[in-house]
C-alpha cells in the first residue's frame, strides 16, 4: 500500500497505517467472536469519510512530545498541546490517538512509567446505591441525588435540528451545516451528562470505601418493544419513553466512573443481583410485593421507607455477604469481586 501511493499516504509514519490495520483486525474479530457465541454478528461496516473522526499511531515512532508542542511526521510544524495533566517525568510514549469531535481535536497519549499515586482509602462506612429514572441514584442512607435528564432539557432544538436535516438534499452546503450543528448540540448534551456523572461518582468514592450498586443489563432493559406487524408491542409509546429516561440517565457510564474511581481511591465497587431488591424488606427480609406504581415500602414488620431507599439498603446488605464471603475464603458461586461473572441459581452477582 505505501509503495503503490509514495507521495500520499507511502509518506505517512508506517504506524499510522499499521494502527489502522489493526482497527480492521479488531472489528473482524469481534465480528467471528459474536458469530461463535451465537450472538447478532454485525458484519463490520465499511466508513465513509465524514464518520472516519479518529486516526493514531500503534507505536512512538514518527512522534517527538517537547513540552506543549508534539511533533509528528508528515505535519509541516508542530502541534499546540492544551494538557489535561503533565505527564510524569520518566514517562515513555507508547502510542497516541487522535480524535475529532465537532471543531476540536483531542489527543490520547498511552504512556508507561514507574510513579505510583499514592492513595488513602477513603474512611466512610459501606454504602448500597440504586439506580433509576425518578432520582439518578438512591443511597441507603436515605439520600437522593437527583437526575438532571441533560438531554430532555434539549430535546426540542434537537428535534427541529433532525428535522431539519431530514429536509436537506444530501451533498448539500446547508445539510453540512445543520450536521455539524446537530453535533455540537449532541455534543454539548454529553457534556453536560458526563461532567454530573463524574461529580457524582467521585463524591462517592470520596465519601465510602465499599460501594454496592446493582447488576444491570441496560441493553436488554432499553430493547424496544414495537414487535412486529403480526405480532405488535403493547405500550410501546410508554416503553419508547422509559427506554430514553434511562439512556438520558447514563446508569451504565455512572458504574464504569465509580468501578474506575474507587480502584485509584483505595476504595472497592460490589455489583449485585437486582433482582428482587425492589420486593425484599431490608429490615426482616421478607418479600412485600408491590407494583411500580406504589412508591412507598410498607412491611408488616413496622418499616416504612421510600421503596428506593428500601431497595439501596437491600442491595447494601447484599454486597456485604458478597465481601464477608469472599474475604473468609468461601465458594461464592457466579459471584465474583472485580469482574462480571456468569450467575448461577442462588448467588450474589459481583462485578
Amino acid at each position: 500500500m505505501r509503495a503503490d501511493d509514495p507521495e500520499g499516504h507511502g509518506a505517512d509514519p508506517v504506524t499510522m497505517g499499521r494502527w489502522t490495520l489493526k482497527r480492521v483486525e479488531d472489528a473482524f474479530t469481534g465480528f467471528f467472536g459474536r458469530v461463535k457465541r451465537g450472538l447478532k454478528p454485525g458484519f463490520p461496516r465499511f466508513k465513509p469519510a465524514s464518520r472516519w473522526s479518529s486516526f493514531g499511531l500503534l507505536e512512538a515512532t514518527g512522534l517527538r512530545h517537547e513540552g506543549d508542542r508534539i511533533r509528528l511526521k508528515g505535519f509541516g510544524r508542530p502541534i499546540r498541546l492544551n494538557h489535561d495533566r503533565p505527564l510524569p517525568s520518566d514517562a515513555k510514549i507508547l502510542g497516541v490517538t487522535f480524535t475529532r469531535k465537532g471543531r476540536h481535536w483531542f489527543v490520547c497519549i498511552t504512556v508507561k512509567t514507574s510513579e505510583v499515586v499514592a492513595t488513602t482509602p477513603p474512611a466512610g462506612e459501606a454504602v448500597g446505591g440504586d439506580l433509576g429514572v425518578e432520582a439518578l441514584l438512591t443511597l441507603s442512607t436515605g439520600e437522593r441525588i437527583p437526575n438532571v435528564r441533560p438531554s430532555s432539557r434539549r430535546e426540542r432544538e434537537i428535534r427541529v435540528s433532525r428535522r431539519a436535516l431530514a429536509r436537506c438534499r444530501k451533498g448539500s452546503n446547508r445539510r453540512r451545516k445543520i450536521k455539524a450543528r446537530l453535533a455540537r448540540q449532541l455534543q454539548a448534551v454529553a457534556n453536560t451528562r458526563d461532567q454530573y456523572l463524574h461529580r457524582v461518582s467521585a463524591r462517592l468514592t470520596r465519601e465510602h470505601s465499599l460501594v454496592m450498586l446493582e447488576d444491570l443489563r441496560i441493553r436488554n432493559m432499553t430493547r424496544s418493544a414495537a414487535g412486529t406487524v403480526d405480532e405488535p408491542g403493547a405500550n410501546v409509546r410508554q416503553k419508547r419513553g422509559l427506554n430514553r429516561s434511562i439512556l438520558d440517565a447514563g446508569w451504565g457510564k455512572l458504574v464504569q466512573f465509580v468501578r474506575y474511581k474507587a480502584t485509584r481511591a483505595g476504595g472497592e465497587l460490589i455489583c449485585v443481583d437486582a433482582r428482587g431488591t425492589s420486593q425484599e424488606c431490608r429490615q426482616c427480609g421478607a418479600v412485600v410485593p408491590k407494583p411500580l406504581s406504589l412508591r412507598r415500602h410498607v412491611c408488616p414488620c413496622g418499616l416504612n421507607e421510600h421503596r428506593d431507599v428500601n431497595s439501596a439498603g437491600v442491595i447494601r446488605d447484599r454486597g456485604l455477604a458478597v465481601k464477608a464471603a469472599s474475604e473468609g475464603g468461601q465458594p461464592l458461586g457466579g459471584a465474583n469481586v472485580g469482574r462480571r461473572a456468569v450467575r448461577r441459581p442462588g448467588t450474589l452477582l459481583a462485578a
